[in-house]
């Protein structure tokens, strides 16, 4: 049976309450987004889509454990909020992520090239650490505040972090949104739990 996954790592109930402060604030000031329920925020590293449950957690998930015993934890700090792709055209509302970026990147380098040996065609963008606060179905209907206020907060703080562990995620899609199962956690440097 096929599953709809990924490997991402969770973020703190701190910043959790931050974004959900930040995005109360922002929902007001615009139409059209919808806005990702903080409870479900994580920072994906690798979304694999659809694949066999006995692949993902037989061989795809004996690699992932190889890759991250040897990782020491990861110090990030929640930093800035922006758009995707531009800010002319915003498709996509996100909050930043800072501090031991490098680390994070040189660690899904090494997944990435792991994972091709499996199929997976290599994301040729760079990683780039974020948080999903909203999505625009269309173009943005901005009242004219949305935006300078979003540039207002391409700074802001909003919390640290501690990477000790990643987590491979089912993700069923539904009217309601999608609802994350955690199939096996990963923890940096050391043992896998389920």
């Amino acid at each position: 049976m096929k599953m709809r996954s990924f490997l991402a790592f969770d973020i703190t109930d701190e910043m959790r309450a931050e974004l959900a402060a930040v995005i109360n604030l922002l929902e007001s000031k615009s139409k059209g987004i919808r806005w990702v329920e903080p409870k479900g925020m994580h920072c994906t590293i690798r979304f694999f889509g659809e694949v066999e449950e006995e692949l993902l957690m037989g061989k795809l998930a004996q690699v992932i454990e190889q890759e991250v015993r040897h990782q020491s934890p990861i110090g990030l700090v929640g930093r800035g909020f922006g758009v995707f792709p531009n800010w002319r055209y915003p498709r996509v509302l996100w909050a930043g992520l800072g501090g031991d970026v490098e680390a994070v990147i040189s660690l899904h380098r090494r997944l990435e090239e792991a994972f091709s040996e499996f199929g997976f065609k290599k994301d040729p963008r760079e990683l780039r650490l974020h948080l999903t606060l909203g999505r625009a179905k269309s173009r943005v209907k901005d009242s004219g505040q949305l935006m300078p206020l979003v540039e207002k907060m391409s700074e802001r703080e909003f919390g640290k972090l501690t990477v000790s562990k990643l987590t491979l995620y089912k993700s069923d899609l539904t009217k309601e949104g999608p609802i994350y199962t955690p199939l096996k956690v990963f923890s940096l440097g050391g043992d896998m739990n389920t």
